[in-house]
């Protein structure tokens, strides 16, 4: 019973630690879209996509998330159009520490939509 019980706290365990990275890498996102809604006159492109790639970055880094992907949608889109971020992360879920028979790879995503402005 002592095998199956530890994997269950374990597990548990895990699964926090990858629903607060995932709440993290939401937050990123959503600081990422904000940063990219700013009215800016005149408007460039590249430079919002550095911006938020930029925001998302600093805001993940807050638990640990190095370097997330970012793509975006619709940054200096003056007609009131949405930006939509993206931010993935690879992330290998652990059951047990140390046995690699038992974990899974998986990919969290987050995503933000706010109108611009």
């Amino acid at each position: 019973v002592t095998p199956l019980l530890l994997m269950l706290v374990f597990g548990i365990a895990e699964f926090g630690v990858a629903f607060g990275q995932w709440q993290t890498l939401s937050n990123a996102a959503r600081e990422g879209a904000r940063e990219g809604i700013e009215f800016r006159v005149p408007c460039d492109g590249a430079t919002v996509q550095t911006e938020i790639q930029n925001a998302v970055t600093t805001a993940a880094a807050s638990l640990g998330i190095s370097s997330p992907a970012v793509t975006t949608n619709g940054e200096c889109d003056g007609s009131g159009e949405p930006l939509t971020v993206r931010a993935t992360v690879p992330y290998t879920f652990q059951v047990l520490p140390g046995l690699t028979g038992i974990s899974a790879n998986i990919t969290l995503v987050a995503e933000s939509v706010m109108r611009n402005e």
